[in-house]
């Protein structure tokens, strides 16, 4: 009985997987904001309980920087908690590189970004690794992409 539950908590089952993963240009902004717009989760959290949602606007270097649950009953319901003044994640080219500028009531900083691909990103040494996230925010098409369904 203990194999069938640690095989349904696999930590790595919400994760995506592509056939053909490969380096995203860093000088494209609008390719960058195409790859890192979804749901990420750190490397080594990958049993954590909550995720990050960058939810970029399809033609503005700006997302919020959005840390939320990860459960069964977010699933099921399809309503998140409420947060209030998420951090917000800035494209921009600063010294010939691609960075994040973030922006909360805390302050700013700017951060580059060291690489990405179709399922990962690397940002201040911490990688993320690309998460499947909640259905129903995919569709819920806020910023005008084109949904995934």
């Amino acid at each position: 009985m203990t194999f069938l539950l640690i095989g349904c908590s696999n930590p790595k089952q919400n994760l995506v997987v592509v056939e053909n993963d490969y380096e995203i240009d860093l000088t494209d902004l609008d390719s960058v904001r195409e790859n890192l717009n979804g749901f990420w989760i750190p490397e080594n959290h990958l049993d954590s309980e909550n995720i990050l949602w960058l939810d970029f606007h399809k033609t503005k270097n700006s997302a919020t920087w959005e840390i939320i649950p990860y459960s069964d009953e977010i699933k099921q319901t399809e309503e998140l908690p409420i947060t209030s003044c998420p951090t917000i994640a800035g494209l921009i080219k600063l010294d010939g590189k691609t960075q994040m500028e973030f922006v909360s009531l805390g302050g700013s900083d700017t951060t580059e970004i060291e690489s990405l691909t179709k399922t990962k990103f690397k940002i201040d040494g911490l990688t993320y690794l690309r998460h499947k996230g909640y259905d129903f925010l995919k569709t819920w098409n806020v910023h005008g992409y084109e949904s995934e369904k």
